[in-house]
Parts: structure tokens; C-alpha cells; sequence
């Protein structure tokens, strides 16, 4: 039983870091502060360092929202719970959610910043060189030494090829089609359904396994306004979409180039074990031993043992087959969210 009871704790060691990096993206996306955000018409030329590039990694796209799209300046909540849980279930609700793994960075573009899309192409390009020029910069300060992140963390961190490819512009803001009563509802589904985005290529794909195409999501094309289709400079292949098949289509892409040329991101659970193992083994030792030993600590104690009691009743759970499958965490969203 003592074998079972510390599997079952080191897993819960893992759900717990990922409940904890859910509600950071959480913050990410709806933290004013937090946004990255184009204020001028090209990328500053130093908008990304040490303190933000990681969110650039591990997303297989940028998701820029216009200032026209905005509320009050702001980015509303609810767009991020749709993108959410269009992912979350695309991965049958067991994600990659360590270092950084979501759909896309968000980055907020203000009433000052680029308008056009060769503007937001131009200022992504740029964004992407800084990550590119940040990261390897943090290699070599770790190899030499330097390095201010921890080296054991730093090789989990890429910024996709994929990333460079294709771009997310959400442009026009549709008022969600909430319920009232008996109480205030949104409906996530609905909405991923309802709102509309564009998918942009940039022209940057040369390192992908193949071009990519949009002719398997025509049928769910939307019309693009004369002002938008026109842009100066380069033109760009570019498509409207639901924000759902926007998803699956970019997810299925990264999916394709996985398969390819093999994911520079292990898989959500290879991930967790390779990173993290050596503290969910600690985590589990403590738990087991503060259960075994009487402590001082009467609230470490009542802390562990309450832990151990949960790994106890999972583990009866799976035995008796009740034990159900991962689902959104409800601090992940909103009250109001459905």
C-alpha cells in the first residue's frame, strides 16, 4: 500500500504544479500589467528579455488582439476561457501545461500601435528575432556560468518554428450572447463558436516540414473586409475563421510537425517526470514521513496528513474504476463561465 500511496502522491505533486502554472497563464492573459503590449507602430528593440521571454515559448502561435476589439482598453475575460477550453479538450483534457505549454502568448496592441497587418507581421517578426537572440543569450551565460535561470529548466524552453509561421489577429469584438437568469452565464462553447479571428502567414516557413494550407478550413471561412484584405506592403495569405477552427487548425499543425521532425517539447507526462520528478519524490518522502513521525509543526502535520487521506481516497476511487478523468479547473475560469 505504502508503494501505491507514494505513486498517488507524486502525482498529485504534478497536478498541483499544474493547477499552479493554469491559473499563472490565467493571470497572463487577464492581468492588465501583465500583457505584453505594442504601443508604437514597430516592436521596441527591446521588448523581449530575461524576465518575459518565456512566455513566447512553447506556443505554436501569438494571439494579437487590436485595440478596436478591446473594452475600455482591456482584453475581456471570457475570450481567454474559450481559448482555454477549446485546448484543454483538444488534449483530451490532460495538456502539456509545464514550461510555459499553452495555445498562444497574448500580446495587447494599443490605440498607438500597429494597425495594419504588415504592420502586426513586421512587429511579430521582430518580437520573434528578440526571443531568438534572448534565448541563446541565456545559453551561453549558462554554459559560461552566468546564467540567472535555472539550468536545469533552460533546454525545456523553445521558441516553435511554428510560431514564426502563423499569427492569430482578433479584430472585432462580438458581444458575448450571455443568459441573465436565473443567473449571469457565458457559455464558452458558444462563444469559441461565435467570435472571429484571422489567421495570418508571414512568410516565415522555411523550417517547417511542409507549407502551410488553408484548404481544409475554406468551407468554414468568414468574409474579410475590403480595409483589412488591403494592406500595404507584402500581401499575406490570410483567412477569417471561427476562433475554434482557428485552434484545432493550429493545434493540428503542431501536431503535424511533431510527427515531422519530432517535438523539441516532450509530451506532457515524459515532461513532468524528466523536470520535476526529483521534487515530487521529495514531496512524497515528507508527506510519508510527517504521517509516520509525530512533528512539532501541528500545522505541517495536519497539512500532510490531509494530503495523505486525499491520496488514499484516489487511490480507492481508481480501484473501485470512480476515479474520473481530468477536468478544467475551476480556478482556471470563472464563475460565470460555463
Amino acid at each position: 500500500m505504502e508503494t501505491k500511496i507514494r505513486t498517488q502522491l507524486k502525482q498529485d505533486y504534478h497536478d498541483q504544479k499544474r493547477a499552479a502554472h493554469c491559473r499563472r497563464i490565467k493571470a497572463d492573459w487577464r492581468s492588465e500589467f501583465g500583457i505584453p503590449k505594442l504601443k508604437a507602430a514597430a516592436a521596441p528593440p527591446n521588448a523581449i528579455h530575461h524576465s518575459n521571454v518565456t512566455s513566447f515559448c512553447n506556443k505554436p502561435t501569438t494571439f494579437y488582439w487590436t485595440a478596436a476589439a478591446q473594452r475600455y482598453g482591456r482584453c475581456p475575460g471570457f475570450i481567454f476561457g474559450a481559448v482555454y477550453k477549446t485546448w484543454f479538450r483538444y488534449h483530451k483534457n490532460n495538456p502539456p501545461l509545464d514550461h510555459e505549454h499553452f495555445f498562444a502568448n497574448l500580446v495587447q496592441i494599443t490605440e498607438t500601435g500597429p494597425k495594419s497587418i504588415h504592420g502586426i507581421v513586421t512587429a511579430h517578426k521582430l518580437l520573434a528575432d528578440q526571443v531568438a537572440t534572448v534565448l541563446t543569450r541565456m545559453r551561453q551565460e549558462s554554459k559560461n556560468g552566468a546564467g540567472q535561470f535555472p539550468d536545469r529548466l533552460l533546454p525545456h524552453y523553445h521558441l516553435l518554428q511554428l510560431s514564426r509561421a502563423i499569427i492569430v489577429i482578433y479584430d472585432e469584438f462580438i458581444t458575448p450572447d450571455f443568459v441573465r437568469e436565473p443567473c449571469f452565464r457565458i457559455f464558452l462553447d458558444k462563444e469559441a463558436r461565435r467570435q472571429q479571428v484571422l489567421l495570418v502567414l508571414t512568410g516565415d516557413n522555411h523550417e517547417l516540414s511542409a507549407p502551410i494550407s488553408f484548404d481544409s478550413i475554406r468551407s468554414e471561412s468568414l468574409p474579410i473586409a475590403q480595409e483589412t484584405s488591403s494592406t500595404a506592403g507584402e500581401p499575406y495569405d490570410m483567412i477569417r475563421v471561427p476562433l475554434i477552427v482557428a485552434i484545432q487548425f493550429i493545434l493540428d499543425l503542431q501536431q503535424r510537425e511533431n510527427a515531422a521532425v519530432g517535438s523539441v517539447n516532450p509530451a506532457s507526462e515524459i515532461d513532468r517526470v524528466n523536470t520535476y520528478d526529483r521534487e515530487a519524490a521529495e514531496y512524497a518522502d515528507s508527506v510519508l514521513q510527517s504521517f509516520a513521525h509525530d512533528t512539532d509543526a501541528e500545522q505541517e502535520w495536519k497539512f500532510t496528513t490531509a494530503n495523505m487521506r486525499l491520496a488514499v481516497k484516489r487511490i480507492e476511487e481508481r480501484e473501485r474504476g470512480e476515479e474520473p478523468l481530468p477536468t478544467i479547473d475551476v480556478d482556471m475560469l470563472d464563475p460565470k463561465w460555463e
